[in-house]
């Protein structure tokens, strides 16, 4: 074994014993007491007057926690799948509970809070799908205060413990500060983070066992939460994290004062970092917000060395951890970044609030050069502790900018940096971030999460008035490490990127991700859909049309207009009619529940069926009022329906035809479906209206919305209980569904035309 490296565990001045401890707020202070109790509220000390654009909010719920003198703190809320109350908030606190609310109305989820035995919880929960349409939750517990006791903690549905992992370190640090992110690390489902030791630890996230080649030696204290990201564009993920830095030598390595930036491979190995004056405390966000859309990595510093050059800096790195730019906000740039377009123009921009001490600063940096947005920054009457989120909150077509404070969430007009709403002002301290959703009545949802003035846990949950139906935006970032998984990374393609229309989607078979496919093969994952390779790039004889996935989400297909067929991930090759003469290009695909199969459309009506995919009749011999543009597979597989452009509904096996918009009148021409069960469909039109047939429900649809680019087709929630749309500049629309993120509109209408 190597020297043991000396560690930053120490007392001072009636302080408890601690680990270097995040520079939030100094040990003891009256206001907010980071390390042992939080203190009141400070007194608010007024808000910028509204603009004519502000938002309406209506408070749905609250609930006060009985946790006073442990309450939420760091720990941002986070959303799962529990039961079939539908989505729930998930945040802990330092009384070391994991508490869980419906969204919907702020009911307990049966079997919660769940426990870590006194751990104090300062990590935002992480969840994955348990295989069984609910989510496991992962947390880690233990913090600067308390270093020496909890660990990494996975919970079930239910709320129970599924299994418990220590992070050993000679000096007795257990404790785990940093949230664990969620990702495919060689092909296992895994959950990683760094403990507040000198180890980083990956573990399998069904059972806990560890990874090969892990832990990693991180030589110090690590509270940053680890971003999971395709840096290299091989559908590898690599793991990007900030550090702690002390002086002193461990297995032959000589470390300095300060902190780093480092970039792990799947394996727990070094690919590359970038040494800091100043400690990374802050959590490092991924997106493509270099120039020329360009992979980056945005990372802030702590205060721990008085003096140090790279104190008060926002970093921006390229994939290979060289600085880009970097840029002094004038206060301590702990928090977690995040990334938005706050222009509507499909640019990139980095936003980031500074703590000053005494009150916060919030910057909009340009994400090619670092350089200051006009009228950024704005000052904050409390302090900025937690990480910044962007939503598009009022349908605008640009993310407004949520700013958490020890006096309440603000919220700014992304475009012009005005003040549009203020909540929780003088109940409500925060020092995590805001998360906003989609709610199950097609609403958006924004829950904050901190203490009152009893020293107590609260939780808020708003409503935007007037919102139903209407995404996040584009470019988002709802939430703490910009998704459930925490993956830190905005997987959706820069301007540039996008070089062909969208043509099609497919959802994950626990519906907490979907993917989008342009015509030139390009795929674009989103939520836990995994990235397995795409036909971007590469040559084609046709263009893709459409494309399925398979049952376990592992996998997918893409098809294009000769039929040939492109299989990746789990997803098998059955054949293709790639080689064959058509009489009329295929314009969609299906997929075998079992994904053994599938079948191939094409325009005349023609049907393939290829694996264990079973023919049960086509339209190819019979004349058709208009062409057929999809299909949608009954849930046994043993049957199908088939959708013309006027509406028309044919059915075979044991799909049961329910109904048509056949000899209706249109105001735009069918281009897909999908289906409800065994009985019931719908179909959606270019325009995105929506008509709902046995049984289907009508969730909404953006027909009476203007469109920059036609709807190109549909997925539905696995189980039939919301739906998606998508457009052919990859924006998309979910009702009672989920929103992961989409595609940036790069096309102008007159390029693809609205029919």
């Amino acid at each position: 074994m190597g020297t043991v490296k000396w560690r930053r565990v120490h007392t001072g001045s009636g302080c408890a014993t601690k680990v270097l401890r995040r520079a939030t707020v100094a040990c003891g202070a009256v206001a907010l007491g980071m390390v042992g109790a939080l203190g009141a509220i400070p007194a608010p000390t007024g808000a910028a007057a509204l603009p004519h654009a502000s938002v309406g909010t209506t408070l749905v719920w609250q609930q006060v926690l009985p946790d006073a003198g442990s309450p939420i703190a760091q720990s941002s809320p986070s959303v799962a799948t529990l039961d079939g109350g539908g989505s729930s908030v998930v945040v802990g606190d330092r009384a070391g509970n994991l508490w869980a609310f419906h969204l919907s109305d702020g009911s307990a989820v049966p079997g919660w809070p769940a426990h870590t035995g006194g751990a104090p919880i300062d990590a935002t929960p992480s969840v994955t799908t348990d295989g069984s349409g609910t989510d496991a939750v992962f947390v880690g517990a233990g913090n600067a205060a308390q270093p020496h006791v909890g660990g990494y903690y996975a919970f079930s549905h239910s709320g129970a413990q599924t299994w418990y992992r220590s992070a050993p370190d000679p000096n007795g640090v257990y404790g785990v500060q940093a949230s664990m992110a969620v990702g495919t690390l060689n092909g296992v489902n895994s959950v990683v983070a760094p403990s507040l030791g000198q180890e980083e630890y990956a573990f399998d996230a069904s059972n806990g066992s560890g990874l090969p080649g892990w832990p990693f030696f991180t030589a110090d204290s690590d509270f940053t939460t680890p971003a999971l990201a395709d840096l290299y564009g091989n559908g590898q993920t690599e793991v990007v994290e900030g550090g702690d830095s002390s002086p002193g030598l461990a297995y032959g390595q000589t470390y300095t004062a300060g902190g780093h930036l480092r970039v792990l491979g799947a394996g727990g190995n070094l690919i590359c970092d970038h040494d800091t004056n100043q400690t990374v405390d802050s959590s490092p966000a991924v997106g493509n917000f270099l120039a020329g859309g360009q992979t980056g990595i945005a990372f802030g510093t702590g205060s721990y060395y008085p003096g140090a050059s790279d104190s008060d800096t926002l970093f921006g790195s390229d994939s290979h951890c060289n600085i880009v730019w970097r840029t002094n906000l004038g206060g301590s740039t702990t928090g977690s970044p995040a990334i938005g377009d706050l222009e509507g123009d499909g640019n990139v921009e980095v936003v980031e609030g500074a703590d000053t001490g005494s009150g916060g600063l919030v910057w909009a940096l340009n994400g090619s050069n670092g350089a200051p947005m006009p009228g950024w920054p704005q000052a904050t009457p409390g302090r900025i502790i937690g990480g910044i989120t962007t939503a598009d909150l009022t349908g605008a077509g640009y993310n407004d900018v949520l700013v958490p404070t020890t006096d309440g969430l603000v919220i700014y007009d992304g475009r012009s940096a005005q003040v549009v709403a203020v909540l929780g002002a003088g109940t409500v301290a925060l020092q995590n971030s805001p998360m906003v959703t989609v709610d199950s009545n097609g609403s958006i949802g924004i829950t904050i999460a901190g203490y009152n003035v009893q020293n107590a846990g609260i939780i808020q949950h708003y409503e935007v008035v007037g919102s139903e139906g209407r995404s996040l935006g584009k470019r988002s970032w709802p939430m703490f490490h910009q998704n459930p998984q925490l993956t830190g990374w905005d997987s959706q393609a820069a301007p540039g990127h996008l070089n062909q229309p969208i043509v099609g989607m497919a959802a994950t078979g626990d519906g907490k991700g979907y993917w989008e496919v342009a015509s030139d093969g390009g795929l674009f994952a989103f939520g836990d859909a995994g990235f397995y390779g795409s036909m971007g790039g590469q040559r084609l004889n046709r263009p893709v049309v459409g494309m399925a996935a398979t049952g376990d989400g592992k996998g997918y297909w893409e098809v294009a207009s000769d039929g040939g067929l492109f299989a990746f991930g789990d997803a098998g090759f059955y054949g293709s009619t790639g080689a064959i003469t058509l009489n009329s290009p295929v314009v969609g695909m299906a997929a075998t529940p079992d994904g053994r199969g599938y079948w191939l459309v094409a325009s005349d009506g023609g049907l393939f069926a290829f694996g264990d995919a079973g023919f049960y009749g086509s339209m190819g011999a019979h004349p058709l009022n208009r062409p057929v543009v999809g299909m949608a597979a009954t849930p046994d597989g043993r049957g199908y329906w088939l959708v013309a452009s006027d509406g028309g509904i044919f059915a075979f096996g044991d799909a049961h035809f329910a109904g048509s918009m056949g000899g209706q009148p249109l105001n735009r021409p069918i281009v897909g479906m999908a289906a409800n069960g065994r009985l019931g469909y719908w179909e959606v039109a270019s325009d995105g209206g929506i008509f709902s047939f046995g049984g289907a429900p009508f969730y909404g649809s953006t027909g009476a919305i203007h469109l920059v680019l036609p709807v190109v087709g549909m997925a539905p929630v696995p189980g039939g209980g919301g739906y998606w749309l998508i457009a052919a500049d990859g924006g998309l629309f979910a009702f009672n569904a989920p929103f992961y993120g989409s595609m940036p509109a790069l096309f102008a209408a007159a390029t693809i035309g609205v029919d």
